[in-house]
Parts: structure tokens; C-alpha cells; sequence
């Protein structure tokens, strides 16, 4: 099974942030089951808690994370899912990097890895959404 990781699963980790456990223990019963990934969006939000490009691909070869890239079919279906939410008024607080994350996940892995369940599993139906147990 391959899991895509959103990126606050990742800075409770980097951040030592009180989910930080839980999110480890997570990732590794996902890593239990198949392999990790992450797409460029989440490399790129990641980025910012690192003082260089090495220690960002340090850390995600630690945690045994693939970077997958974002194909052509999930970034249409970002857009596709996007116009709906757009059309629905939903909250301004959502922006392309949580749309493209889910359709990520929906289209090229088999599951997500997100402490935000509620929108991955209400705007990507079909997704299956992983939360990290406190």
C-alpha cells in the first residue's frame, strides 16, 4: 500500500509539536503496510524548517519518504475538485496546496496520511483518509 503523507502529519514531527509521537508512530505503521510518499507541494511547505536542501532530503530518506511527482490526471483533478468548492463558497482558508495534495493522494497512492480528515474526506470522496492516534 502507498501512503502520501500531508504536510502537517510532517511538521508536528519536524516541529516537535504535541502530535509529534503520534505522527511517528503513524508514518511507521504505514511504512508497516508499504511504502511513503510525498509530492511536491509538501516538499516545498516542509522546506521552510530546514536550514538547507540537504537536511530536507536527509530527513526524508530518514523517515523513508518518496517524493512522487504530481501528474498531469491529479492536477486536473485538484482543478476539477477546486471549481466545486469554489461553487459552494467554501472557506477562503483552503488553497491550491490542499487541493493538489489530496488529488495527489487520490490518484497516485492508495491512501492519505493528514491530521485534516474532515476536508480530505469530505472533497475527495473515495480517499482513503489515515489519521495519526494520539
Amino acid at each position: 500500500m502507498k501512503t502520501a503523507v500531508d504536510s502537517c502529519v510532517l511538521f508536528d514531527i519536524v516541529k516537535g509539536a504535541r502530535g509529534a509521537a503520534a505522527a511517528q508512530t503513524a508514518l511507521e505503521a504505514a511504512l508497516a503496510h508499504g511504502s511513503l510518499c510525498v509530492c511536491a507541494v509538501v516538499v516545498a511547505e516542509l522546506g521552510r524548517y530546514f536550514a538547507t536542501e540537504q537536511n530536507l532530503r536527509e530527513f526524508l530518506v530518514d523517515c523513508q519518504i518518496d517524493h512522487d511527482p504530481l501528474n498531469l490526471d491529479a492536477a486536473l483533478e485538484a482543478a476539477r475538485i477546486m471549481r466545486g468548492y469554489a461553487k459552494n463558497k467554501g472557506p477562503r482558508e483552503r488553497a491550491a496546496p490542499d487541493f493538489l495534495i489530496g488529488a495527489h493522494a487520490i490518484k497516485q497512492a492508495d491512501a492519505l496520511l493528514t491530521t485534516d480528515a474532515g476536508f480530505f474526506r469530505h472533497y475527495f470522496t473515495g480517499l482513503t483518509v489515515v489519521t495519526p492516534k494520539s
